[in-house]
């Protein structure tokens, strides 16, 4: 049987159990087996996720996040979802002076998308431009028709400070002269009565010329209206000489013409009729002018033996 020596070397005769290897023989060599992969079991009603392919990135795209399905824990409130952006399509929203309105995505209240107006606005051009050459000559009798009607308001109004100042003058005079009457004192009687006699004389000055100027007044009225009176018909034979006027009269005034034309040629509105509300949309003067020419043709009535007078509007625009 072996045995180990000190330094571990077989010592004594070998186990026959386990003979060496003779020079004749080789070591048997254990042959290469291939591992086994383990077989799949397909279990019913599972299908197995698809494998994963390459994304190719494209330069200057980028791909929206894909959404997942978060299921909330106890107690936490999962976020709101996004509310769905607005469309940045133009949303009809009404009328203006210039036609529909839009409201786009921002807010911003725009014209109607990819309207043209252009034959509207050289149609309107032309039939303003007609206007002018038919009102304009007669311009002048527009502006003295304004200032005839100024000078009736301002002679109709008569001051009665001369009045009141004679009364009063008058009242000092007599107090005056009841004091000196009722003085003990010859002196103080004289000063006293031709104070008395200066107050009252100024004050009967006063009156009289309070009721010179209310004559005159009403003798500078009388000669106005009449002038008025043909005047308003010059422009009523004006307006009624323009076949099919799109304008009412009272808006024919050669300076608020020229202000619808600018406003027409300078791209602001596109016809004649947006020009004019343009202008009557301002907070406060379409009322005005409403009332205006109904208390104006009520009077001018009663002026003028019932016929109302020819209505200008151009002063409540405030176009100077």
């Amino acid at each position: 049987m072996a045995d180990f020596d000190a330094d571990w070397k077989i010592t004594g005769t070998p186990d026959p159990a386990t003979p060496d290897p003779q020079p004749h023989q080789t070591q048997a060599q254990t042959a290469y087996q291939a591992p086994v992969q383990p077989a799949v079991t397909t279990v019913p009603g599972f299908a197995p996720p698809p494998a994963q392919q390459a994304v190719t990135t494209v330069p200057g795209f980028a791909p929206p996040p894909s959404q997942q399905t978060v299921t909330p824990a106890t107690g936490f409130a999962a976020p709101q979802a996004q509310a769905q952006q607005p469309s940045t399509q133009p949303v009809f929203v009404g009328y203006n002076i210039n036609g529909p309105v839009y409201r786009n995505a921002s807010g911003f209240v725009t014209r109607a998308p990819n309207a043209d107006h252009t034959a509207e606005r050289e149609a309107n051009l032309m039939e303003i431009g007609k206007m002018i050459n038919h009102f304009s000559p007669k311009g002048e009798i527009y502006k003295e028709y304004e200032k005839c009607r100024q000078d009736i308001d301002k002679f109709m109004k008569t001051s009665v400070a001369p009045f009141v100042w004679g009364i009063l003058l008058i009242l000092h005079g007599l107090i005056s002269l009841f004091i000196g009457v009722t003085s003990k004192s010859k002196n103080n009687v004289m000063i006293y009565c031709s104070v008395a006699a200066g107050f009252i004389v100024i004050g009967a000055g006063f009156i009289a010329l309070y009721f010179f100027k209310k004559k005159r007044h009403e003798k500078k009225v009388e000669a106005l209206l009449e002038k008025y009176k043909d005047l308003s018909s010059q422009l009523r034979i004006v307006y009624n000489g323009y076949s099919s006027c799109v304008l009412p009269s009272e808006y024919t005034d050669p300076r608020l013409l020229y202000h619808f034309q600018s406003m027409i040629y300078h791209g602001k509105v596109f016809s004649i009729g947006a020009a004019l509300n343009s202008l009557l949309a301002v907070p406060g003067v379409y009322q005005k002018v409403v009332n205006a020419k109904q208390q104006f043709e009520t009077e001018t009535a009663e002026m003028l033996n019932g016929t109302p007078a020819f209505f200008n509007a151009y002063r409540y625009f405030r176009l100077m």
